[in-house]
C-alpha cells in the first residue's frame, strides 16, 4: 500500500491516527505517547507525558479517526460496533477550544502555529496545525479512513477521482467483496 502522501504534513496526520490498529495501541501508556511524539519531532528531548496527556492525544486521534470517515462518506453518529466513537468530534472539539493556535501572517500563505509553552500542548496543536495546512491545501479531503470496520486504518486517496474507500483492495476490499459474495449465496 503506498504510504506517499505528498507531504510530511499530511503524513504525520496518517500516522498519528494509524497509532491505534487491530494488533494494539501504539499510544496505549503516557510512555508510548512520548517515544511517539519523540520520534516525529514533536515533543523536546526532555519533556513526557502523563496520563491526562495521553487521554486527550486519544481524544485527537479518535477525533481525527471519525472526520476522516466522514472524508470517506460515512458519518459517525450512533453507537457503533467498528471503532468509530460517536462522542469522537466532541471530544475533539473541546480539545481544540483549550489548545492555543495563532495565525502567523509573516510569510505567504499564512499558517496556524502552536502557540503553546507546555510540550505536549504545543505537539496536539501542531497536529491541528497540519489538519489546517491540508484543509488549506485542498488535500484534507483525501485524507480517508478504511471503510472496512475491523481495520478503520488512515490513508491518502491518491485515486484520480478520489473515490477511493478501503486502505488495501487487496485486503480491506477484498474481505468486504468476499462477504457481500457470501451473503449472496445464502440469500438464495
Amino acid at each position: 500500500m503506498p504510504r506517499d502522501t505528498g507531504s510530511t504534513d499530511l503524513q504525520r496526520i496518517v500516522d498519528f491516527v494509524n497509532t491505534r490498529r487491530a494488533d494494539g495501541d501504539e499510544l496505549g501508556t503516557p510512555e508510548q505517547l512520548t517515544n511517539w511524539l519523540h520520534a516525529h519531532d514533536l515533543l523536546p528531548d526532555l519533556a513526557h507525558a502523563d496520563a491526562e496527556d495521553r487521554e486527550r492525544a486519544v481524544w485527537l486521534r479518535e477525533g481525527l479517526r471519525a472526520l476522516l470517515a466522514e472524508n470517506n462518506a460515512e458519518p459517525v453518529t450512533s453507537p457503533r460496533p467498528d471503532g468509530l466513537d460517536p462522542t469522537a468530534r466532541t471530544q475533539l472539539a473541546t480539545l481544540t477550544a483549550a489548545l492555543p493556535l495563532r495565525l502567523d501572517v509573516s510569510g505567504i500563505p499564512p499558517r496556524l502555529v502552536p502557540q503553546s509553552p507546555e510540550p505536549i500542548d504545543h505537539a496536539l496543536t501542531t497536529l491541528l496545525a497540519d489538519v489546517a495546512t491540508a484543509v488549506h491545501a485542498g488535500t484534507w479531503p483525501r485524507l480517508k479512513a478504511c471503510r472496512e470496520p475491523s481495520c478503520r486504518w488512515a490513508f491518502y486517496d491518491q485515486s484520480r477521482n478520489h473515490g477511493r474507500t478501503w486502505c488495501s483492495m487487496n485486503v480491506c476490499g477484498n474481505r468486504v467483496k468476499v462477504r457481500a459474495s457470501q451473503r449472496r449465496r445464502t440469500a438464495r
